[in-house]
């Protein structure tokens, strides 16, 4: 017999042996509201990632018997639709935690299948089978087969809860002997010609005593989100935020108890303002559910991909509401905040044709914010066509990240 235990066992475990804050720079229009059926289970849900667009996640689950599978749904016509396991990184036990890379082409994730490594048996015969990390890579429409990621990351311990740096070049991770997750060590590696070497635990303020988890990278924000059980907790687990500027720490700060409950919040993934956890509180439909919530930073420019638009035309269709009435909420409580509203296309068609329409599209996005009540003083706009691409390429997985609008922030004196 082998043993095996999941991520989201031991948290329930660790989470058992245990002020109004503010949320730092960010503004929470509304507390997160779960996704509901058809993504949220009777089971545990858990770990979301986000595609590099927002229109499609993954996360793992274990709706389907014992142990955990990795799922995929994706965002239709203002829904998730059904979650589908995704059969060919699935093994016949736990895969769990996924990460996808910055531009979506690589899932990194954790698992304790075949070929993991092995610990001796225990004084009742079971195998103690360790967690390893995998990967793949998306190639044509399809995952390929994952393979465990090379390198000197994997041990006999558990490596679990991984995420890579925008270009792909750093791996964050957590590792713990097994079966004691209260040893548990935030680490970093670098990508070389042979793998994922020079691994190091993370410095202070990580590894300080307080069970950090969970670490993922926001550049565009200046610093990571992670989870821990810091003693300005709610309760339990609490996602934080903590800066990183020219190879220093900030101090962590609690995103507060709009984003926080006393239950366990873990496990943060976003795309742009769409900001997506993992928690226990009360109200969900299993014992771990994904959440959804509208987060803006006060303190720097923005962009999503969030607002949509009719093909080749400025119409902005109505999935993209939510989005724009939870900013509009951010604008009504900020009002010494003005946006430059930039719109960006991708590298089809000609340069006058793209220059127009992107404009066109950043004036529907102004009259929708100054439909709401919002001075429309407040916003200047500016049509950039094609003329900076996030990726100068082409075709599927390109297109969606260089179509968005852009949110310069202009703060009166």
């Amino acid at each position: 017999m082998s043993c095996r235990i999941s991520l989201l066992t031991a948290v329930i475990a660790f989470s058992m042996l245990n002020s109004t804050l503010q949320a730092g720079p960010f503004s929470v229009a509304d507390p997160p509201k779960n996704l509901g059926a058809p993504v949220n289970s009777a089971g545990n849900d858990f770990a979301p990632t986000l595609g590099p667009d927002g229109s499609y996640m993954i996360f793992n689950s274990n709706r389907g018997g014992k142990y955990q599978d990795l799922f995929i749904s994706h965002f239709k016509e203002g829904a998730w639709q059904a979650p589908r396991p995704l059969a060919r990184l699935n093994s016949p036990y736990n895969d769990e935690s996924p990460f996808l890379s910055f531009d979506g082409k690589i899932l990194i994730f954790s698992s304790d299948r075949d070929g993991s490594y092995e610990l001796p048996k225990d004084e009742q015969g079971n195998i103690k089978v360790s967690f390893d990390l995998y990967w793949s890579s998306l190639e044509n429409g399809e995952w390929t087969v994952p393979e465990r990621i090379p390198g000197e990351v994997n041990t006999a311990s558990h490596e679990k809860a991984p995420s890579l740096s925008r270009d792909g070049k750093t791996l964050y991770y957590c590792v713990w002997p097994f079966g004691d997750i209260t040893l548990a060590t935030m680490m970093t590696a670098v990508y070389g010609d042979d793998g994922f070497r020079d691994t190091k635990p993370m410095p202070e303020p990580f590894n300080s005593g307080y069970r950090d988890l969970a670490l993922i990278p926001a550049e565009d924000l200046g610093g990571f989100f992670f989870s821990s059980m810091r003693p300005d907790s709610l309760g339990q687990f609490d996602i934080y935020f903590v800066s990183y500027k020219n190879g220093t720490f900030g101090q962590p700060v609690n995103l507060g108890e709009k984003i926080n409950s006393t239950e366990n919040e873990i496990y943060l993934s976003r795309a742009d303002q769409r900001y997506f956890i993992t928690s226990n509180r009360q109200g969900g439909k299993g014992l771990f559910d994904l959440y959804s919530a509208f987060i803006f930073s006060q303190e720097s420019s923005f962009e999503t991909r969030a607002i949509l638009f009719d093909f080749d035309k400025s119409v902005i269709k109505p999935q993209s509401h939510p989005y724009l009435e939870a900013l509009v909420k951010f604008l009504k409580s900020h009002g010494d905040i003005g946006l430059e509203i930039i719109g960006h296309t991708d590298l089809h068609g000609t340069d006058d044709y793209n220059n127009k329409l992107s404009l066109d599209r950043a004036d529907s996005v102004k009259k929708y914010l100054s439909g709401k009540g919002l001075d429309a003083a407040r916003f200047r706009i500016t049509g950039a066509g094609k003329t900076r691409p996030v990726v100068n390429r082409t075709g599927e997985g390109y297109d969606e990240l260089n179509r968005r609008t852009e949110f310069r922030i202009i703060k009166s004196k």
